[in-house]
């Protein structure tokens, strides 16, 4: 069984009078500790679907099935209990976050909301997950808009992984990191992965750093899906035209598929 299974998921908006399918029939389904990424020129769906898949807007057609059940029906405490497994890191933190939050008050969020330790152990299990992602733990006392990108993104992955997740949806999580930070989290993100078997809906218009972190990819062009497989069977021989010019556009993969 599937960890996630997404069938026929559709999103459509009224823009300038009209009608515009945003997320148009699209389907695939994720497995237990795999990275699936969503690839596409600005515009194609990419963000519409993970919003959908957590539910932060809410599909106008389709399925999605998390862990075993219907993650549509939920409603309630049922939902937020099941959003414990499914947490989401975004390309800015410092807007995600309150910027003027300590990074403890960031990372005590989430054990507070979901009930996951005592009042008296949080100090200690925030320590934990700051030194999980590589950050001292004397961090927690900074405000978010004190510490570098990096950092911060270190602290989304840290808050992130709090709630034990099984599934992490990453949207351009790396993409306004400067080239060695990234290497630094997409690392971090790997070790992760490989550690404590969490899957990722990895989303990103870079094609280098799919190739380096996915299993598979699925691109997409506005709304709907022109192809998808292995990652570096598809980033390597493209057979879409939207591949093609995605592969096109970063030289140096270019030269790698050559």
């Amino acid at each position: 069984m599937s960890l996630l299974a997404v069938s026929n998921l559709a999103k459509r908006y009224r823009r300038g009078g009209k009608t515009v399918a945003a997320v148009d029939d699209v389907s695939f389904h994720i497995e237990p500790g795999e990275t699936l990424a969503l690839a596409g020129p600005s515009g194609s769906g990419k963000s519409t679907i993970a919003r959908l898949v957590l539910r932060l807007v809410e599909a106008d057609a389709g399925r999605i099935e998390f862990e075993g059940g219907d993650f549509l029906a939920l409603t309630g405490a049922a939902l937020r209990a099941r959003r414990a497994h499914l947490q989401m890191v975004f390309q800015d933190p410092l807007a995600a976050f309150n910027p003027r939050a300590t990074v403890a008050r960031v990372l005590d969020d989430p054990l507070r909301i979901h009930g996951i330790t005592s009042r008296s152990e949080r100090p200690r299990r925030i320590a934990a997950l700051l030194e999980r992602v590589g950050l001292a733990s004397d961090l927690a006392a900074r405000a978010i808009h004190e510490i570098s990108g990096g950092q911060r993104q270190r602290v989304a992955i840290a808050r992130a992984i709090a709630t034990k997740p099984s599934l992490i949806v990453l949207d351009e999580a790396v993409s306004a990191l400067d080239v060695s930070v990234r290497g630094q989290i997409l690392q971090l993100l790997l070790d992760l992965q490989r550690e404590e078997g969490i899957a990722y809906l990895f989303i990103s218009h870079d094609l280098g750093v799919i190739r380096a972190v996915a299993h598979r990819v699925v691109i997409l062009d506005a709304g709907r899906i022109v192809e998808s497989g292995d990652a570096r069977t598809v980033i390597d021989a493209p057979q879409s035209t939207v591949g093609r010019a995605l592969v096109a556009a970063a030289p140096r993969l270019s030269r790698q598929a050559g």
